[in-house]
């Protein structure tokens, strides 16, 4: 046994002899044996190849011209995936610190990766020798990994004094001087110094060039091959390869990759949100119209990114839009990939959403949930978000995910997920016109919250914004969007509009009707009286709208919500479709009753003339609930005389002349008109006397009577009903009482010389001798 061992021994000091000879010989690095003697391991998984065409293309542009003069001092081929790793591993690349010439080297290994200007000049053999192109992943063509950027280039002082402790390798030394570049340009530090441009344009050299192909970034390839094997074996037979198709792959399946392969995929994704030309298919599809339309637009900063979504209708082609929504798609989940943003809003995640995390969509809807609190920088990245999600309902990940099988169920006729054109708005218009059917609940929240966003601002309203775009510039140029501004802008030129804008603004406007959530200006006004007076009350139907109309005279009631409330009735009254809870409730009593009471046509409302059917045709009214609401309508009329559009409309000069002074609202112009009736115009008193008819029929439509005698009503007739004006009656039979009030008293004189004076302020007589009247005395006057 002895022998034998010795005999093993003799062998391996003539194996080693013959070695120390050979090198002698032909010197070689430590790092030069390593794939001969891994050959047997690597040759199963990947060999070397040739390099391609694609390669050969590479190397001529400056990007990969930037790529070679960092690889140039490397002599060390690189035959396999596994020896790759165990080269990366075993071989830690020098420091930037300072370049130590070869012969200081500690061993052979650390000297031979990098070439520098200090650096002994290598052997001719090593100088002219060139790594051979690897293949870790097959699906893309076989190339010269590209370690980092050449320390001894334009860059070299950078290194020196931004990265000096960073370790040359694995594309660190590049992706510092990125930090770096990131730094300077959002000022988030003030001792950080910009990139010389020669410089930056060096470290996008390199990485357009690392991105092109996933075989040049080694990192990335070992990471992934796994993942590119099993998410984009049919990539080829699908479109065939194109350059950066493998890494865009892996992008668009992110979520499932493994985490090592998510980790290197992120970095890629950070590159080409910083500057677009980093990500090889939008820089080649998107290259000839950011030199058109974003001529003078510095690279870097995502600025061209956002120069071309900003001029998307001007794109000249069509793969350059398409590539920009699929960029942004990709991009849409974390708040670190929109840089802009990300640097726009750091200050406002760090005091609202500090311990959100940035990706899963969980920073955007953070900050998107404090909008109204935002710095204003912060603010208009948001706002131009959910501008472009509103075009596009895929690039906000969450109702995507919650509204999958609604838009299946729904609006199906958008075409499949994967299929849609880019910004398709049809989908996200689908599901807010038919909100009511959706079937998942946080669906239907998600879609709510867009059309909070869409009534509070027009650009957020794709229907209203496209329809209403020339009549903005011209009638509302000069008014800044939110806080529904401009929709009250357009409001308010309503005949000035033009047919197509008039008739969506009124279709929103229907739409808006339906909540408290979606009347903005409102809510906030209201936000103490919703507390005080319509805590319990749900939202949606119009309850709470109803609750604070019911509330609105109250003592506590603030002004500023009172004056939301009454500006929100008088806009309703304009057309009984903007009334949701009466439109509801009168469906079929309005078209078996007052179906030619008005014609309606595109865009044009109805002024009142459905609902004045209603109100005078009411016994008519079949339904209950349509009865309900018909009442509430005349209460609304006999406390403010703007709800009436007839009487508003012949009244105008009246109140004008004789009741300026007059604040409406509590029945106090009818007041004032009444008094001065024998002043008045024909048309006016006409429609003030059939006010007064109806006031007369119920107490409840009494303003003012009901204002002076709410304790006698209490005291006398609490058990009377309403109706056929049975209160007033019981009211002016206990007139004589001691514990009858002053005020209630004068009221109730004052109405009974008006019945004296007009036989039709008396109900029951005019009931009783309706059919005489109308037989013998119907041209009379009173």
């Amino acid at each position: 046994m002895a022998q034998g061992m010795l005999r093993k021994s003799s062998r391996s000091l003539l194996l080693l002899a013959a070695l120390l000879l050979l090198a002698a010989c032909n010197p070689l690095s430590a790092q030069d044996s390593k794939p001969a003697a891994d050959t047997d391991a690597g040759n199963s998984a990947v060999s070397p190849v040739p390099a391609t065409e694609d390669a050969a293309a590479g190397a001529t542009s400056p990007a990969a011209s930037a790529a070679q003069s960092a690889d140039t001092g490397s002599d060390a081929p690189v035959s396999s995936p596994s020896a790759a790793a165990e080269s990366e591993s075993d071989a830690p690349a020098p420091t930037t610190k300072a370049a130590t010439p070869a012969a200081d080297a500690p061993d052979a290994s650390a000297a031979s990766s990098k070439s520098s200007s200090t650096a002994s000049p290598a052997p001719a053999a090593a100088a002219t020798t060139t790594a051979a192109p690897v293949q870790v992943v097959p699906l893309a063509p076989g190339a010269v990994a590209e370690d980092d950027i050449n320390p001894n280039g334009a860059c070299k002082d950078a290194i020196a004094s931004q990265c000096q402790d960073v370790e040359q390798g694995d594309s660190q030394v590049a992706d510092c001087l990125s930090q770096v570049a990131q730094a300077a340009e959002f000022a988030e530090d003030a001792s950080a110094k910009p990139l010389p441009d020669d410089c930056y344009e060096e470290v996008m050299a390199f990485k357009i060039s690392r991105n092109s192909n996933i075989n040049k970034n080694l990192p990335l390839a070992k990471a992934c091959a796994s993942d590119a094997d099993k998410y984009c074996k049919d990539l080829q037979w699908y479109s065939g390869y194109r350059n950066g198709s493998v890494i865009a792959c892996l992008r668009e399946v992110k979520d499932k990759l493994q985490a090592g392969c998510r980790k290197e995929v992120f970095k890629v994704q950070l590159d080409a949100a910083f500057d677009y030309r980093a990500d090889k298919m939008l820089h080649e599809a998107c290259e000839k119209d950011a030199e058109a339309l974003c001529k003078g637009v510095k690279n870097g900063g995502g600025r061209i990114q956002a120069c071309l979504r900003q001029q998307r209708m001007k794109l000249a082609n069509w793969d350059c839009e398409y590539q920009l929504f699929r960029k942004e798609l990709e991009d849409a989940d974390d708040l670190r990939l929109s840089v802009r943003m990300f640097h726009a809003c750091l200050a406002d995640k760090q005091q609202f959403c500090d311990d959100v995390p940035a990706g899963r969509a969980m920073a955007k809807q953070c900050l998107e949930e404090h909008r109204d609190e935002l710095s204003e920088g912060c603010r208009d990245e948001i706002d131009s978000m959910i501008e472009r999600r509103v075009r596009d309902f895929r690039l906000d990940s969450r109702l995507k995910k919650a509204c999958e099988r609604d838009i299946s169920n729904m609006c199906a006729w958008g075409g499949d997920m994967a299929t849609m054109d880019t910004y398709d708005s049809m989908v996200m218009n689908c599901l807010q016109d038919f909100r009511e059917e959706i079937k998942s609940e946080s669906c239907k929240a998600q879609v709510h919250k867009y059309v909070e966003l869409a009534a509070q601002d027009i650009r957020f309203d794709v229907p209203l914004a496209d329809a209403c775009y020339n009549d903005r510039t011209t009638l509302c140029a000069n008014v800044p969007p939110g806080s529904a501004r401009v929709i009250r802008c357009l409001q308010s030129q309503r005949v000035k509009l033009s047919v197509v804008c008039r008739a969506t603004l009124f279709n929103e406007e229907a739409r808006f009707s339906e909540n408290i959530d979606f009347q903005y200006p409102m809510k906030q006004a209201c936000l103490r009286e919703m507390d005080r007076y319509c805590k319990d009350v749900p939202h949606g139907q119009a309850r709470v709208i109803r609750c604070l109309q019911a509330r609105k005279s109250d003592k506590e009631f603030g002004k500023v919500c009172r004056l939301e409330v009454e500006r929100f009735e008088r806009e309703t009254a304009k057309d009984y479709r903007l009334n949701y809870r009466l439109y509801n409730a009168c469906k079929g009593d309005i078209g078996a009753t007052c179906k030619n009471a008005c014609e309606l046509k595109e865009g044009e409302i109805c002024g009142g003339k459905v609902l004045a059917c209603l109100v005078e045709n009411k016994a008519a009214v079949k339904s209950e609930a349509c009865r309900k609401e018909v009442f509430y309508l005349e209460k609304m009329e006999v406390n403010d005389f703007r709800i009436d559009m007839a009487l508003a409309e012949a009244c105008r000069g009246d109140v004008d002349k004789h009741c300026k002074e007059v604040q409406p609202g509590e029945g106090r112009v009818h007041k004032c008109l009444r008094d001065n009736s024998e002043q008045l115009s024909h048309a006016c008193k006409r429609e003030e006397m059939r006010m007064e008819i109806k006031e007369a029929d119920n107490v409840q439509l009494n303003v003012g009577l009901l204002r002076a005698c709410a304790n006698e009503r209490s005291l006398f007739c609490h058990s009377v009903a309403p109706g056929s004006a049975r209160v007033f009656r019981c009211l002016a039979e206990n007139m004589a009482s001691a514990d009858f009030g002053t005020s209630c008293q004068v009221s109730v004189m004052r109405k009974l010389r008006r019945r004296e004076a007009n036989w039709r302020l008396d109900p029951p007589l005019r009931q009783a001798c309706k059919a005489d009247v109308d037989r013998w005395v119907c041209s009379c006057s009173g």
